[in-house]
């Protein structure tokens, strides 16, 4: 599952997965949902991408941002 699929699953805002998993900003956990051939887009570091195993109780794992399921 993609950390965008998880987002709209939980019906999270940007603002609040970035609350979530103690991102700066919306702006950044924005960047973690884009499409894999989007320019902007961003992988969440090591610190980041463990919060987001936790959060999301092993639902979204380093995997699901790096193989495409389109």
């Amino acid at each position: 599952m993609t950390i965008d699929e998880y987002r709209i699953s939980k019906s999270w805002s940007y603002s609040e997965l970035a609350r979530q998993t103690g991102a700066s900003h919306a702006t950044v956990a924005r960047r973690w949902c884009l499409k894999m051939d989007d320019k902007e887009r961003l992988i969440p570091n090591q610190l980041f991408m463990d919060r987001i195993i936790t959060v999301t109780m092993g639902q979204v794992t380093p995997n699901d941002f790096y193989i495409s399921r389109q």
